[in-house]
């Protein structure tokens, strides 16, 4: 149930934003993100950033403008389980780091939370 639909909306567009920025920042680093990637043990990083890309770019695009949302959300959410595992593992990091990488994890769970609320709440009816 949406209250405010106007609200919905700047939430929808401010949570899309996130990972339609990031997916063309990793477009404009490709080769950088690959070797971050490829740091992080991740296997066929090429790959993955491509996909990466694809999920963020175009997924955040679909939440922004409204497009099948609830589906979108749900994938949007499942990347976002898998790279806080992979990029935010505050428990294997060195003690400078912890911190950082601690805000970093609770940072995406919240956004988790977010894309799943996004899913159970969309009504198709999101473009209007």
């Amino acid at each position: 149930m949406q209250t405010s639909p106007t609200l919905y909306r700047i939430g929808r567009v401010l949570l899309g934003s996130l990972f339609f920025i990031s997916g063309i920042l990793k477009i404009t680093a490709f080769s950088g993100v690959v070797g971050y990637m490829t740091s992080l043990g991740v296997p066929l990083a090429t790959f993955a950033v491509a996909a990466t890309i694809v999920v963020e770019f175009g997924g955040g695009l679909a939440i922004m403008s409204g497009w099948n949302v609830r589906p979108i959300a749900i994938v949007v959410a499942l990347f976002t389980v898998a790279a806080t595992l992979t990029a935010h593992r505050f428990w294997e990091a060195d003690p400078a780091n912890v911190q950082n990488q601690l805000n970093n994890f609770l940072k995406n769970i919240s956004i988790i939370g977010a894309l799943l609320m996004l899913a159970a709440t969309d009504d198709g009816k999101s473009k209007q």
